[in-house]
């Protein structure tokens, strides 16, 4: 089943008269928006005269060996279509949150010029036309960015066409119990007013922008290796013990401050910055391998099944907690000894994704690095609730060219 026929009539509605407005049928315009790490904000010369594009390298670019050469938009591209492509800062130094005018602003501001049909600011062929059928895919931090995006594209939302120039959640002053225990084991509690961190943003430090052109009449969007529900592993490195300090070290090398909005608790997660509707439609593509060879410790910083760096449940936006176990078919057992053992307790279904207008494509056997850059071409997978079959058996650039005919 291709997406199209998966959204129905309305969907069909919306192509018709697409096709209408031109005498041209339209095609599909693919807008990339990179994850985290990235001055994609920038372009620059190397000294051979070559023209170096972080955004758009972001999905052609490997970490590992054994995925040079492989090419995201090429197998995106593999029917056809045209992409733009979206650059912003996402680097450590910039410390920006998604909620932040320099990212969530930027991209939106971008995504207006690309179906305007002005093209991105960076050079490459099969730039976008303004009669295109559009779509977003989002990888890792750009997703989000896309939902923080698309869930305050609707009048009414909590931030309705508004992002910050603000890089930490409110604080309010608060009574909490205050409790201490003396060596003997007696307890005793007090009562003490404290300021904490809350899951808003001041309106002091908003600016306008027009999230609601970006997103309406966009076809769908679709997130891939998506820190939807954040990362353990910021967690970790927020809050962790020695033990996570090494592997950070030796593995991640991140800040706090540099990542602390991708903490899976409810002051950071996007799911909590967005109203009851999100302005287009989000599909999810979740990747459950580690990486290769000795950087698969990276999932030591992980519970149940990751992508290396993210979650399973966070990459999928399931509802309850964003790093709880799961199993390949993405539902929740009870274990002993950390074996799964019984029937399942819950699904992450359609029914029970973290936003509204969110559903299931695909899980598959592949991680963080290779769901960027296309570098495994035909991961195992397994069958999910409510999952999609167009594209069966491809990685995620071949999913979605699938599912986008």
């Amino acid at each position: 089943m291709t997406l199209s026929n998966r959204l129905g009539a309305g969907l069909s509605v919306f192509f018709a008269a697409m096709v209408g407005a031109s005498s041209a049928v339209a095609e599909n315009c693919y807008i990339l928006v990179h994850g985290h790490g990235v001055e994609g904000h920038t372009t620059s010369t190397d000294n051979n005269g070559s023209l170096v594009q972080p955004a758009l390298d972001y999905w052609s670019e490997t970490y590992f060996d054994e995925y040079k050469n492989s090419s995201f938009i090429d197998q995106l591209l593999v029917n056809g279509g045209n992409y733009g492509v979206v650059g912003y800062n996402s680097t450590d130094e910039g410390e920006l949150p998604y909620w932040h005018d320099q990212t969530s602003g930027e991209i939106a501001r971008q995504i207006i010029q690309i179906r305007s049909g002005a093209g991105d600011r960076f050079e490459h062929e099969n730039q976008c036309s303004a009669d295109d059928t559009f779509w977003i895919i989002s990888h890792s931090q750009g997703a989000a960015q896309m939902m923080y995006i698309a869930g305050n594209s609707v009048e009414g939302s909590p931030y309705y066409n508004r992002a910050y120039e603000q890089y930490d959640t409110d604080t309010e002053m608060q009574e909490v119990e205050k409790c201490s225990t003396t060596w003997y084991g007696s307890k005793s509690c007090k009562t003490v007013t404290k300021e904490v961190q809350v899951a808003s943003l001041s309106d002091t430090n908003a600016v306008t922008v027009d999230f609601d052109s970006a997103i309406s009449g966009v076809a769908a969007i679709f997130t891939t290796g998506g820190a939807i529900t954040g990362t353990e592993g910021v967690d970790r490195i927020c809050n962790g013990t020695w033990y996570d300090e090494v592997i950070n070290d030796l593995f991640f090398g991140r800040e706090c401050s540099a990542v602390r909005y991708m903490q899976t608790n409810d002051i950071y997660t996007v799911r909590n910055y967005v109203g009851t509707n999100l302005g287009a439609p989000v599909y999810t593509i979740g990747g459950y391998a580690g990486f290769p060879g000795v950087e698969s410790v990276s999932s030591a910083l992980l519970n149940g099944e990751d992508d290396g760096y993210i979650n399973l449940a966070s990459q999928m936006n399931c509802s309850g907690s964003g790093k709880r176990n799961l199993w390949s078919n993405l539902k929740q057992y009870d274990t002993f000894m950390g074996i799964a053992y019984g029937s399942a307790t819950f699904s992450c279904n359609n029914d029970n994704k973290g936003t509204a207008r969110s559903y299931n494509l695909a899980s598959i056997y592949t991680d963080h690095d290779a769901q960027r850059n296309g570098g495994i071409l035909s991961p195992d997978y397994d069958g999910i609730p409510d999952g999609l079959d167009c594209g069966v058996g491809k990685n995620s650039a071949g999913r979605i060219a699938a599912c986008t005919q």
